[in-house]
């Protein structure tokens, strides 16, 4: 299991777009001189996440979660397609789609991520 992204901050579902390129992003917002950290996935094709995460690990799926995820859920996975676990030792939710792409900065709460603007997201 290779592990893409641990962190032991809050990141909440910050907005999911299924029109204009199907977009993801979890946010920590910025606290007691921590920065903002904003975790992006674009052209997703199916997910299972809660709406709060208090600390988060992200992996990559096994080919068993692999499998889980297009016989279980029924989502599709070719090539391209990156399927991003949730959870350490276990699944318990996922991201199908492009790469995890990361971004920290000093902005506050509502400042646009610098993923570019989501429609809806302030």
């Amino acid at each position: 299991m290779t592990e893409i992204y641990r962190s032991e901050r809050i990141f909440q579902l910050w907005h999911y777009t299924a029109a204009h390129g199907d977009r993801l992003l979890l946010r920590a917002t910025a606290e007691d001189h921590l920065p903002r950290i904003d975790l992006y996935v674009e052209n997703v094709r199916g997910l299972l996440l809660e709406t709060l995460y208090r600390g988060l690990v992200i992996r990559e799926g096994t080919p068993e979660e692999v499998r889980t995820v297009e016989l279980v859920y029924g989502i599709a996975v070719d090539e391209a397609s990156h399927v991003h676990v949730v959870g350490a030792d276990r699944m318990t939710g996922f991201v199908v789609g492009g790469p995890l792409r990361q971004h920290e900065d000093g902005e506050g709460f509502r400042a646009p991520s610098a993923f570019g603007p989501i429609p809806g997201t302030p």
